[in-house]
């Protein structure tokens, strides 16, 4: 008896899902192989898609944590530059407008 999601080809291209598609994906291979009901040739298949997913998540993780920590630096730049603006906001007096 076939499961869902455990058939040939199904979910193998997980090119363009988004990470929580694919993390949804590797879980159902996790049940499906956990449920040990699969044939020899199907649980490799499912083991071998499994493995690309974690390869794809892990890549989308890194390319997050690589935004993450620009965005940081950008943050912390732009956070040594704000001084000078409310230095200008003080001489102009507190809570004054600038027209």
């Amino acid at each position: 008896m076939k499961q869902k999601g455990t058939e040939p080809g199904e979910g193998a291209s997980s090119e363009g899902l988004s990470f929580e598609k694919m993390m949804e994906r590797l879980e159902q291979l996790v049940k499906h192989l956990e449920g040990g009901d699969l044939s020899l040739e199907e649980s490799i298949r499912s083991f071998e898609e499994g493995i690309k997913l974690v390869k794809q998540c892990t890549a989308v993780l890194g390319q997050a944590e690589k935004r993450i920590q620009r965005l940081t630096q950008e943050g912390a730049a732009l956070a040594e530059t704000s001084p000078a603006l409310e230095e200008k906001e003080e001489e102009r007096g507190d809570g004054e407008l600038p027209f």
